[in-house]
């Protein structure tokens, strides 16, 4: 899941990263939309409403940004509303986009149907580890 806003989610906006767009197989779940007016983290049902997950269980949901710090909201609003499974891709965007051997996406995304794998994709960042893990 991409917690960047939707316009760097389909590569529409300028960027600091090396490309524009999204890692293939992911939604789009803003970190903003998890913030009140106030910049204070939704309460309640204003906070489970915001979070659209067809089995909130099933398997891990690996979350990613530009660098990790929309993700970590995106983790921390998931894990209030019961999410139980996280997986955090800390190089996100950044470390992605720099390797021109993987792949990313722009434009918008027809199926808007949250899929959350049972699986954790295999991603190898450019040192040969796995930031998945």
């Amino acid at each position: 899941m991409c917690a960047l806003s939707t316009a760097h989610f389909e590569g529409t906006t300028p960027t600091r990263y090396s490309r524009r767009g999204r890692i293939p197989g992911s939604v789009s779940l803003p970190a903003q939309d998890f913030l009140a007016d106030d910049g204070r983290l939704l309460t309640g049902p204003r906070l489970s409403a915001s979070v659209d997950l067809p089995d909130r269980n099933t398997g891990p949901v690996i979350l990613y940004c530009g660098g990790g710090i929309s993700a970590s909201l995106c983790a921390l609003a998931l894990t209030v509303v019961g999410v139980d499974s996280l997986v955090m891709y800390d190089g996100s965007l950044e470390e992605w986009t720099a390797d021109p051997r993987l792949s990313v996406l722009t434009g918008e995304r027809q199926d808007l149907a949250v899929v959350v794998s049972s699986e954790a994709p295999p991603v190898t960042a450019s040192n040969g580890t796995s930031p998945l893990r």
